[in-house]
């Protein structure tokens, strides 16, 4: 058995059909990192001439020219097997040794378990994996529920059905009414290359600011979009002011309508309380409808055009993952994100993908939680909640590791203290 730096051809036939495939193993994700002081190595172990696992390697050097190592949701090896793991581990060991590396980090994309959108268990099926990481040495970091590990612990996802209509289906009512309502106020998604980079970071950061994410520079997402432009698709979301005023105008001019002839009516029976609700009800929808068309004339008055929500998706293995998106506050009433998301689930079915993920969420399913909020308007499209494995550390150099610790934890304070 061999361990050895292999070919990129290679590496991508093999995690092609791997089912842990994550564009954290591509070997453009690793190019990506190299221009933020990364090195990386596509590696491969050998039983004989049979290609049994492979891995994606980035090295950073931290100090004193000692490196950490990382595996970004690898490994690409059937991790259940404990005695190829361990053989596979040891190579990888060895490789990190003759680097001087200090440390191994590994978070694979492996399930540990599956729930409802409510948070009930449905099925537990990676505890044998979990034990095999922590039976040939690596620390676990703990079943952390928020955001602490370098990628989201808790993901949150749902089953595509064969046409979109069936897949809408299965979505809640509230949620398909969403769905309609954003795109009868005219709200438009198109899909962009590049050139929109600098769009999507702002959109990017309205969100960051509210969820206290970090967001990197447009550079870093222009690089990602080139290099890995096969796996990726750029949404933005957008408004014209001169079409929401005419959809709000006729829209306006059916309900005064609507009211006047329900008045008629009323003149011709004995008005009860359900009569008098119905006709409170039309005229409080008129009023809305003043205030909307008053807005939508400022709006129009101003530009031709509005962007209000960016999605950046990434379409690989059997999945299409809602990556990261943004949205503007000042047009959060138009519900974006309703728009993009519905986008992305059109093209994941044209993908013939199985699941629609939507990536990271809180495994804190409480409705006061600190990030309830990045999930509630996802539990409307009835998904499954994948709780991964989680971090592990394998400690090569037990010193260099606690004080690399150390250094960690003050720099995440100070971080904290800069972002308060």
């Amino acid at each position: 058995m061999k361990l050895c730096i292999i070919e990129k051809d290679l590496y991508m036939d093999f995690i092609k059909k791997s089912p842990y495939i994550s564009i954290y193993q591509l070997p453009e994700w690793g190019n990506l990192k190299e221009s933020n002081g990364w090195k990386s190595y596509l590696l491969g172990f050998y039983d004989g001439d049979l290609l049994k696992g492979v891995t994606l390697l980035l090295e950073k050097n931290v100090f004193l020219n000692y490196k950490l190592f990382y595996a970004p949701r690898g490994y690409l090896i059937n991790v259940f097997d404990l005695d190829l793991l361990r053989n596979f581990n040891n190579e990888v060991i060895k490789f990190i040794k003759e680097k001087k590396g200090f440390m191994l980090k590994v978070d694979p994309n492996v399930i540990l378990s599956i729930y409802d959108k409510d948070g009930n268990l449905l099925k537990n099926g990676g505890t044998d994996a979990l034990n095999n990481f922590i039976n040939i040495g690596f620390k676990h970091l703990g079943f952390t529920k928020n955001f602490e590990t370098l990628q989201p612990r808790f993901l949150c996802r749902f089953k595509l059905a064969n046409t979109y209509e069936d897949t809408l289906n299965t979505f809640s009512k509230t949620t398909r009414k969403n769905i309609v309502k954003t795109l009868q106020m005219g709200v438009k998604v198109k899909t962009v290359d590049s050139s929109k980079i600098e769009d999507f970071t702002k959109l990017l950061k309205c969100s960051a600011t509210q969820n206290n994410f970090i967001i990197r520079p447009s550079s870093y997402y222009k690089k990602m979009y080139e290099l890995m432009k096969d796996y990726i698709k750029l949404y933005i979301v957008y408004i014209v002011p001169e079409e929401i005023y005419h959809n709000t105008l006729k829209e306006y001019e059916l309900t005064v309508k609507e009211l006047n002839d329900f008045e008629i009516q009323m003149k011709k029976i004995n008005v009860g309380n359900k009569i008098k609700k119905q006709h409170e009800d039309l005229l409080i929808r008129i009023n809305k409808l003043k205030d909307r068309l008053l807005y939508a004339k400022e709006l129009k008055s101003e530009v031709k055009e509005i962007e209000i929500g960016a999605l950046m998706s990434i379409f690989i293995g059997n999945e299409g993952i809602a990556f990261m998106s943004g949205i503007s506050p000042k047009y959060k009433e138009f519900n974006p994100k309703y728009a993009f998301y519905n986008q992305h689930i059109i093209d994941a079915i044209k993908l013939k993908k199985e699941y629609v993920n939507f990536y990271g969420i809180s495994g804190d399913l409480d409705k006061n939680s600190e990030f309830y909020h990045i999930y509630e308007i996802k539990k409307g499209f009835n998904p499954e909640i994948v709780e991964l494995l989680g971090e592990f550390d394998y400690i090569v150099n037990p010193i260099i590791y606690r004080l690399y610790k150390i250094a960690l934890s003050g720099y995440k304070i100070i971080k904290k203290l800069k972002r308060n």
